[in-house]
């Protein structure tokens, strides 16, 4: 066989024959043809919805997806458009069966597959849906995660937990501006009490939801409080997956903190429901439950204080009684104690100055024995003291040096005053002032003569 070549020529040089060459509306229309052909009218599929879009003219539009069971990645993908005027007829047998479409619920859902080739895009036309295979599956997944909870024992994990007496500091986990937030807020605000709302403020249905909460728990539970509460408005059964998701169920059920659920569903109980503390149908009724609590407790201090007060009262009635009873006995006692302590008193008084009058005249007769003693000695003293005095003044006279002078004698010094007692004590030159009994007289040493020589 001759070889060919890239551009349908043979390796000798020859012509291939030429093959049919589409035009791009043919190769549509070829397509919309081909499946026309092969597929049914109407088909059903299943799959998970992601990407929900609702238009400005009412039609809806998503995409339905397969996913790998084991990663989550997705395997196939499908668009789907719900035009308006087959909306009604499926949002009606949603709603018998309490369900809405949005992302994340899987469906099974009817429809014609349609290539539109003036945008080259393949579509499923959605015109109607199995709400008892979106029930099943919800049911089925629901029971394995409530399985996977019991085994790892985390169904009864918040009921070890005890709700304090006076749940006054509050994490809520809501979409933030929501009826639910409103619903709540309002309930506590209408009351007396300090409530203090701690607000995590997270979306809580639609894609990704499930992480979001968790993230809500998790930032509150590290925080100081009493209760956690989360809430949701009302809503379609089939808009509850992240609240009977395992992730969602699994963070209230280890958080450190009481957490109360109060979903906004009137007919089923979520399994965050089950993994709670303290589970009621609406917003509303959880912070009614917060709102009992604290109102009994405060019953139960009104009722403890009006008992303390019953029984002060009459401790005082009692009391005044006995202080009444026992001021009229001292009423009654008091005169006589203070007469028979006068009377002591009195005889107490007079023998005490009986005693003193005895003891000034006997101090008064020691003080003159006393007196007289020390007047005599005195003068004898004093007597005595004259003639000392006396004799001690003849000697000093008989002493003093002028007299000697008086008698011829006189006293040399020195011009520093040094007295001179021998001839060694000066030499030829010093400067001699002599004392008599009539003056001094200075003089100069000329010769010194030492009689031992």
């Amino acid at each position: 066989m001759p070889e060919e070549s890239l551009f349908g020529e043979s390796a000798a040089g020859e012509s291939a024959p030429e093959e049919h060459t589409y035009r791009v509306g043919e190769l549509d229309q070829a397509i919309a043809q081909a499946i026309a052909d092969t597929l049914p009218p109407k088909v059903w599929v299943r799959g998970e919805i992601a990407q929900l879009k609702t238009s400005a003219n009412g039609h809806v539009y998503f995409d339905l997806v397969e996913k790998d069971e084991r990663r989550g990645h997705v395997r196939a993908k499908l668009s789907v458009a719900l035009f308006r005027k087959d909306r009604q007829g499926v949002n009606r047998t949603l709603r018998a069966a309490d369900l809405a479409l949005g992302d994340g619920v899987e469906v099974r859902v009817r429809g014609r597959v349609d290539f539109y080739p003036a945008g080259g895009r393949l579509q499923l036309i959605m015109d109607g849906v199995d709400p008892v295979f979106t029930v099943g599956k919800l049911a089925a997944e629901r029971a394995r995660v409530l399985r996977a909870l019991a085994a790892d024992g985390l169904l009864d994990r918040q009921q070890a937990l005890e709700l304090p007496l006076v749940p006054l500091r509050i994490g809520l986990v809501t979409s933030g501006g929501s009826a639910a937030y409103h619903d709540f807020v309002s309930e506590l605000e209408a009351s007396a009490h300090a409530f203090r709302v701690v607000h995590a403020d997270v979306r809580v249905q639609g894609q990704g939801a499930d992480r979001r909460i968790v993230y809500g728990l998790r930032s509150l539970g590290a925080l100081d409080l009493d209760v956690i509460v989360v809430a949701r408005g009302g809503g379609a059964r089939s808009d509850l997956g992240a609240f009977d998701g395992e992730l969602v169920a699994r963070a209230i059920a280890q958080c450190p903190i009481p957490v109360v659920t109060g979903i906004g569903h009137e007919v089923d109980r979520t399994v965050a429901d089950a993994v709670a503390h303290t589970y009621v149908k609406t917003p509303t009724a959880a912070a009614g439950i917060l709102l009992e609590a604290v109102d009994d407790f405060s019953a139960t201090l009104g009722r403890i204080a009006h008992r303390v007060s019953l029984r002060a009262r009459s401790a005082c009635t009692i009391a005044r009684r006995d202080l009444l009873a026992r001021s009229a006995r001292v009423r009654r006692t008091v005169p006589v104690v203070l007469d028979r302590e006068r009377r002591t008193v009195d005889g107490h008084r007079r023998r005490t100055i009986e005693a003193g009058g005895r003891r000034v005249r006997d101090a008064s007769a020691r003080v003159l024995t006393v007196q007289r003693t020390i007047t005599t000695s005195a003068t004898r003293g004093l007597r005595d003291g004259g003639r000392r005095l006396d004799a001690c003044g003849d000697r000093l006279r008989a002493l003093d040096p002028r007299r000697v002078l008086e008698r011829g004698y006189t006293i040399t010094r020195t011009s520093e005053g040094a007295a001179i007692r021998r001839a060694a004590d000066v030499v030829p030159g010093t400067v001699l002032e002599t004392e008599t009994a009539e003056g001094t007289v200075r003089s100069r040493v000329e010769t010194v003569e030492d009689q031992q020589t």
